[in-house]
């Protein structure tokens, strides 16, 4: 992996809202985000990574 490729979400981190993971999952491991009439499932694996399926 080149070091810009690693860089660059920073940059882009820093002109886009932020929203803390942990008050978004209201302490549970999965979530429903509804968006556009479709719903979708974030979950925290055991490794601690989040996932977002349809």
């Amino acid at each position: 992996m080149h070091d810009s490729a690693v860089s660059a979400p920073a940059s882009f981190a820093a002109s886009l809202p932020v929203i803390e993971s942990g008050p978004l999952m209201s302490g549970s491991r999965e979530i429903v985000i509804q968006h556009a009439g479709q719903s979708y499932r974030l979950r925290v694996t055991r490794a601690n990574k989040l996932i977002l399926t349809k």
